[in-house]
């Protein structure tokens, strides 16, 4: 009788870990990253956090789509150095002068410092998006009593990102078949990102628009509607809920002391 038992948990046991970890541990361990970046400022500290959060990364073999993720925003990060090491406000110590232009100690510290923390989210997001799908983490949130409404809104906002990527690799591609938009510098590649945002932008949305008529279509607004369980078998969740919930408030509380304290 106990062996239907045993085989479950023989399957758990030889499964990864990060499948063990239900959904919302995973989007904890997310957000405690996130907050602990915004935390700090000291920029061997957010270093730090980007190593541990590349550690987590290669730990649940989701390397492949941070790189992706990293690159997506590399052209972002890049024009915030320039613009910091130039025009911040509390520029003073002169770092580097490149034909003239001037790049500042402080403006560069901060756009580093800010960078840093872009690739940590980025990072915990991918975290979260590689090792979990969808549909488990619809029917996980459901489960434990979160609102179908809710989870829709939820995961459209985790999973854009990975639909934008998608999309305008596609969008390149169709360009490139077509003999428009050929990339063969950095810069090149970096200019083609502009003509593809108005697309990019529309095909997103339309997207979003289909996706909302046929979960309509569906009966998602259904009031008999019933939440499906989640076959998967989890450790410690309730635990590791409270940890990292408390965690959150920690530095949530913490941040905002740091804040007021500035104006005491």
């Amino acid at each position: 009788m106990n062996e239907p038992n045993s085989i479950l948990q023989g399957s758990v046991a030889h499964r990864g870990w990060t499948s063990v970890v239900d959904p919302v541990t995973k989007l904890l361990m997310a957000l405690d990253l996130a907050l602990l970046s915004f935390c700090f400022t000291n920029l061997l500290v957010e270093i730090a956090l980007v190593f541990v959060a590349l550690v987590i990364i290669l730990i649940s073999k989701a390397g492949k789509s941070a790189v992706h993720a990293i690159e997506f925003s590399s052209f972002l990060i890049f024009t915030m150095l320039i613009i910091q090491g130039l025009f911040y406000s509390h520029n003073q110590t002169l770092l580097v002068s490149v034909v003239g232009i001037r790049f500042y100690q402080e403006g560069l510290l901060y756009a580093a410092t800010m960078g840093c923390r872009i690739f940590v989210i980025i990072l915990a997001t991918s975290f979260f998006m590689t090792t979990t799908t969808v549909s488990e983490n619809s029917k996980y949130l459901e489960q434990v009593g979160l609102s179908y409404k809710a989870v829709y809104v939820l995961m459209s906002v985790c999973y854009i990102l990975p639909e934008m990527m998608a999309n305008m690799k596609k969008i390149q591609m169709a360009q490139r078949a077509r003999g428009i938009n050929q990339q063969k510098t950095i810069l090149e590649k970096i200019k083609s990102i502009l003509p593809v945002l108005v697309p990019l932008v529309i095909k997103t949305l339309d997207q979003s628009m289909e996706r909302s008529i046929a979960l309509r279509l569906r009966g998602f607004n259904s009031p008999h509607r019933v939440a499906l369980k989640s076959a998967n078998l989890y450790r410690h969740e309730m635990v590791n809920h409270r940890g990292l919930s408390l965690l959150a408030i920690i530095l949530i509380g913490w941040k905002l002391w740091i804040i007021g304290s500035k104006f005491i």
